[in-house]
């Protein structure tokens, strides 16, 4: 299964985590358009918040990738929370340290 790495906002990993978002967007561009591309689904992502060694991130099986041209989004339809790394689940925030 292919896997793509991005980064994200941290309100964001925290309602992808919690299980409440159900649909990730990127705009569409060449760079996602060339990502996406190679990709079939389903598919990996893993979206990390941040830089650093030990950053939260979560790893999740994207079921379908719709392109919405009209609002200029590809629109990534995130199926179940396969890992999640430096974060907590139940209080929704990093690990501590």
């Amino acid at each position: 299964m292919n896997k793509i790495t991005t980064t994200i906002k941290r309100q964001w990993l925290r309602e992808i985590a919690a299980g409440r978002k159900r649909i990730e967007y990127r705009e569409i561009k060449p760079y996602w358009t060339r990502k996406l591309k190679d990709a079939e689904a389903p598919f990996l992502l893993r979206l990390i918040n941040g830089m650093q060694s030990r950053a939260p991130e979560v790893t999740v099986v994207v079921k379908r990738v719709r392109k919405n041209t009209r609002s200029g989004n590809f629109e990534l339809h995130i199926g179940r929370v396969v890992e999640t790394r430096y974060w907590d689940r139940t209080r929704g925030r990093p690990t501590k340290r």
